[in-house]
């Protein structure tokens, strides 16, 4: 099927079996540091999206609400609109 004159009598060019060799390295001889890889990106993701960090302090939480809340009844006197509910 590979049998070229040109190539030696094996048939398959060196190169071929090299990288053949290479890809048999790095789907099974790494697949502990990919998983690795694999776990710290979904660590990474987790970390991002907040799911995996600390809650804020209660006091700090409260302050951050109420500000927002101030600024929010500011904007919709800004606007002409009567402050939302909720």
């Amino acid at each position: 099927m590979f049998r070229n004159a040109d190539n030696p009598a094996h048939g398959v060019p060196f190169l071929f079996n090299l990288s053949f060799l290479l890809m048999f390295l790095l789907l099974f001889a790494y697949r502990e540091a990919i998983s690795t890889v694999a776990d710290a990106s979904d660590w990474a993701l987790t970390w991002a999206s907040g799911h995996l960090g600390p809650r804020p302090e209660p006091w700090l939480e409260d302050r951050l609400r109420s500000a927002f809340t101030e600024i929010d009844r500011d904007l919709a006197a800004i606007l002409h609109h009567g402050p939302t509910t909720g």
